[in-house]
């Protein structure tokens, strides 16, 4: 069973988020968390830190965790961060407690300055209306509490406080040197105010004075020219400890704050903390003659001043202020929010039958997935309540919809599966791929990104003109190109045996094996029904017909079975599919051959009745495939349902456990074999009425919906 407590790590991977005040928020109660846990990333941001990532008993590229246990638990530690819709699927889900820590409302309450740009605006306010859907809320900070409740009425909510981060222990103080503020350049942490104290001061301005954190170029110089100012920048964790070791005090002028950790860390390093009159200082216990107006410089000067002049005044303040840090030690942080979860869970909404959202192509979409599709929806139709969204209707809403069950994408290697594999991916799914490798549809925006892909999955550089050449023979293909899949899919299923183990040895993930199903019925093959349909092809009573289903595409081993076919007397062969750009070579190679009198290419995509025409009315199918193994061929098993003798590919014939009368012969396409095995297959007379019938109860797409709803863990 998997873990029941989720807690979203994003806010590690953002730098604008990852460090000092939220970073250190989140890193503290990750630390601390009481049970193992899944810790959701988004591919899309730099890596998680290792130690962090390290914590999680399952890291989860995506919000889409259909097997959760009773009474789970999401954190949000970053509620106000970018892209809050990721989790949109998780905040919908009723049997799920949804717990939130909050930091502030500073962009909220101050526009002008934090929410300028449209899509910040958009970003912020809809993480506001994302807040709703929380159970439970913890505040930094009373005065954040209160905003909370302002804006969101009674909420339950535990105020917790934020963890003194662990370089800020055990400093030793040394003789002070310079005067430090830590904050940066926001305009809310109000620098030039510190600024101007400090030059109109004489008795200041021969003390250096060091603001650390990010610093734009326009702000540097402002303050340069009001003082004379180090600007460290972004500085490690130990030479932070080396500042506030050196430090005559810390000042925090800021405007507003949720919570303030430079006052803690000043008081747990044993230096004076002053601090801007605003109820975040007071509620930490800075007094009175320790506070200035946020606008008042003189007023600063005057305190700054006096520690200065009288080391015992900067001793009597660092005596007053010497414990108020102990409540917010990281173990006490954490407990006080980890002390009130888990809640009592939700009540969970019970369902009669389980809901499924399926992404795939359907039909009139030129695509065997799209028919296999439609048959596998009317096999689920009786065990679930299913919802088929098609290619061109394809969105993240079915991702993130709260009374769907599962999300099934299907899909295949071709470039019309884009947009429904891009959505499984970022927002994640359980997956069933029809194929063994995704070469087609990585190179849908051509052989450069799919060589960046290729590079990341094989750890070497792989340039363009090597996809170009795996693409003309995948004989020579070394990508699989289904780590993304294999990373997002819960589960990733496949239809034959090899890319279940691939995956597995590649990228660590276990693929799940369904054997592929019939999609089409079939009536037992009678004398009538074959001259029936013969008559409806022009197909003459003493003809020996052999045909070939599927695509006209290169990969099917079509120049093999031309060469075959030029072995052969008195037959006919037809190729019964939609003709690809390859299709021109094929009709020189055959009139080179010398057979184009008794060769048919297909001229469109076959329509159903006259597809079961030609099953009927052939002596004999023929269906290849080259390349690596794993494939799988809905036009094989069609002729096995239809009970037509075939020759195939051993990697087909074996993926889908054809029966005695399909005839295998080599992956590698000898043509003299596959001659060899079509005069054995049209001279044999069998019965194959017996191991058809049998087949087909095997396979049949009922127990195969029903097997894929076990897989789903939904039976």
């Amino acid at each position: 069973m998997p873990p029941r407590l989720i807690i979203d790590m994003r806010c590690l991977q953002d730098r604008n988020y990852s460090e000092r005040g939220i970073g250190n928020h989140a890193r503290n109660l990750i630390a601390h968390a009481p049970e193992p846990f899944i810790g959701l990333f988004t591919p899309a941001l730099p890596p998680l830190p290792a130690d962090m990532a390290a914590r999680a008993a399952v890291l989860s590229p995506h919000a889409y965790l259909p097997d959760l246990p009773p009474g789970a638990v999401l954190l949000n530690p970053s509620p106000m961060s970018p892209d809050q819709h990721f989790l949109a699927r998780l905040l919908h889900e009723p049997g799920i407690t949804k717990a939130v820590c909050v930091h502030d409302f500073i962009p909220y309450d101050d526009q002008a300055n934090y929410l300028t740009h449209p899509l910040n605006r958009l970003d912020y306010f809809a993480a506001m209306a994302w807040l709703k859907r929380y159970d439970v809320f913890f505040p930094n900070s009373e005065d954040t509490a209160e905003r909370l409740r302002a804006l969101y009425g009674p909420v339950r909510a535990h105020i917790t406080g934020v963890a003194l981060p662990p370089w800020a222990e055990g400093i030793t103080p040394l003789p002070p040197r310079h005067i430090l503020m830590v904050g940066g350049d926001d305009a809310r942490k109000n620098p030039e105010l510190l600024a101007r104290a400090h030059a109109a001061s004489p008795v200041l301005r021969h003390i250096p004075l060091v603001i650390s954190g990010n610093c734009r170029a326009e702000t540097a110089a402002r303050l340069r020219a009001i003082t004379r100012v180090e600007l460290p920048g972004r500085v490690s964790d130990a030479q932070m400890r080396a500042l506030y070791a050196r430090a005559l005090c810390v000042v925090t002028p800021s405007r507003a704050e949720g919570f303030s950790l430079p006052v803690i860390e000043a008081a747990a390093a044993g230096v004076p903390s002053i601090a801007s009159d605003i109820a975040a200082h007071r509620a930490l216990g800075v007094a009175a003659g320790e506070l200035f107006a946020p606008e008042d410089a003189a007023g600063l000067a005057g305190i700054l001043e006096a520690l200065v002049r009288g080391p015992a005044r900067r001793a009597e303040i660092i005596s007053a202020q010497a414990d108020i840090w102990r409540p917010f030690s990281g173990q006490a942080v954490a407990a006080s929010l980890w002390g009130a979860l888990p809640l009592p869970a939700p009540a969970i909404l019970r369902r009669g039958k389980p809901r499924i959202a399926m992404l795939t192509p359907l039909p009139p979409e030129k695509s065997g997935i799209a028919g296999y599709s439609a048959a596998l929806a009317r096999a689920l139709a009786p065990l679930a309540d299913v919802t088929l969204i098609s290619t061109a209707q394809a969105s993240a809403l079915a991702h993130t919809a709260p009374e769907y069950d599962r999300v099934l994408s299907v899909i295949g290697n071709a470039p019309l599966h884009g947009e429904i594999y891009d959505l499984a991916v970022k927002w994640g799914s359980a997956v069933l791929c029809h194929d063994s490798r995704l070469l087609g549809l990585a190179t849908r925006n051509g052989p450069k990104p799919a060589a960046a892909w290729a590079s990341r999955e094989l750890g070497r550089s792989v340039a363009p003109r090597e996809i170009i050449a795996w693409s003309r023979d995948e004989h020579l293909r070394e990508a699989s190109f289904l780590g993304e899949l294999a990373r997002a899919a819960r589960p990733l299923i496949f239809h034959s045996p090899q890319p279940v183990a691939e995956v597995a040895a590649r990228f660590g993930v276990a693929a799940k094996h369904l054997p592929f199903a019939l999609q089409r019925d079939f009536a037992p093959r009678t004398a009538a029904a074959r001259q029936r349909a013969r008559a409806a092809l022009g197909i003459a009573a003493d003809e020996k017909l052999i045909i070939s289903l599927g695509f006209i595409t290169r990969n099917k081993g079509i120049p093999a079975a031309l060469q075959a076919f030029a072995q052969l007397q008195g037959a006919r062969l037809i190729f019964v599919g939609e003709p690809s750009e390859d299709t021109e070579a094929f009709e020189k190679l055959a009139a080179q051959l010398g057979i184009s009198a008794k060769l048919g290419f297909g001229q469109s995509f076959v329509p159903e009745r006259a597809y079961r025409d030609y099953l009927l009315a052939a002596d004999c199918a023929l269906q290849l495939r080259e390349g690596q193994p794993g494939n799988i061929s809905g036009t094989l098993q069609d002729c096995i349902a239809a009970g037509l003798p075939t020759v195939a590919s051993h990697d087909l014939a074996e993926n889908i456990a054809a029966p005695g009368y399909v005839k295998t012969v080599s992956d590698r396409l000898d043509p003299t074999g596959i001659a060899a095995a079509l005069m054995e297959r049209l001279s044999a007379h069998d019965d194959t009425e017996a191991e058809r019938h049998a087949y087909c109860e095997a396979h049949a797409m009922a127990r195969y919906a029903a097997s894929l709803l076990e897989l789903l863990e939904l039976a």
